[in-house]
């Protein structure tokens, strides 16, 4: 008599996938290290700029943004939560513990599904909290000048930032873990994933203002910008607005995911 094992449903394959990433020990070590990133460099440089506010020039003062300088060491937890994304999968394939997974689940779209809303909604909470944490450290230390304006989340554009801080680090987290099944390595999939999340927000500068205006906003860095920042800055050559933003960020997710799924059905397991 054959027996026939029964495929997991998506719940029973969500409960493993977090399972799997809450028990590996590299997982909370770069969540402890995006903590102090992403809230200790943010309250250091509020720390520095309180200090030295007084001899900025008059325009830059003027048009302070507290709520920005608050979270300046977000973009550092950016590149860490990244790396999350792609440890998330590629231990898998570097243990074998990937061909265990697709026996015990042989849809694969499903074990993609399921890895997927685990790491963005982890992340996307971590980053949320990481934003409110950094902020209020921030506020806290920027008001010891009572000379320097502060800013509450009622403000404009406040309590956008911080959830847009979380939407920047699950998109980007999905991005590195869409780049970790492609590739199945963590040193290529982390090396590619920054380069194309960061090079072209760092290099842009340097370029004519036509690539920045036509090409470059359309980069996942510059879109995840129209949802993070408390200030926009609506005459930048990249700016789209938070809408066309988040829908830019949005479809890089969704289109890397299918690339990742499409490769994966190809592939064996190993």
């Amino acid at each position: 008599m054959t027996t026939t094992m029964a495929s997991p449903g998506l719940t029973n394959t969500l409960a493993a996938e977090w399972t799997k990433l809450k028990s590996v020990r590299s997982t909370w070590i770069v969540v402890a290290a995006a903590t102090v990133v992403s809230v200790g460099f943010s309250a250091l440089f509020s720390l520095l700029t309180e200090a030295d506010y007084q001899n900025l020039p008059a325009g830059q003062r003027t048009d302070f943004d507290s709520a920005g300088t608050s979270m300046v060491g977000m973009n550092l937890g950016l590149i860490l939560v990244s790396v999350l994304g792609v440890l998330a999968v590629s231990g898998e394939y570097s243990t074998g513990m990937m061909r265990l997974t697709l026996a015990i689940t042989p849809r694969r779209g499903r074990v993609l599904l399921a890895k997927a809303v685990v790491v963005g909604l982890l992340t996307f909470v971590l980053g949320t909290v990481f934003a409110t944490a950094a902020f209020y450290s921030g506020q806290f230390v920027l008001g010891l000048d009572s000379d320097i304006p502060t800013s509450g989340l009622g403000d404009p554009g406040v309590l956008r930032s911080l959830l847009g801080w979380g939407a920047e680090m699950a998109a980007f987290a999905l991005l590195a873990l869409s780049f970790g099944v492609m590739m199945r390595s963590a040193a290529g999939a982390i090396s590619t994933a920054i380069a194309f999340i960061f090079a072209p927000a760092i290099l842009g500068a340097l370029l004519p203002t036509w690539v920045q205006r036509d090409i470059l906003a359309y980069f996942p860095a510059s879109a995840a910008e129209q949802l993070s920042a408390a200030q926009l800055k609506t005459d930048a050559v990249t700016y789209l607005g938070p809408l066309t933003g988040g829908g830019v960020l949005l479809t890089w997710v969704a289109v890397t995911l299918m690339v990742a799924y499409s490769l994966m059905g190809k592939r064996d397991s190993g």
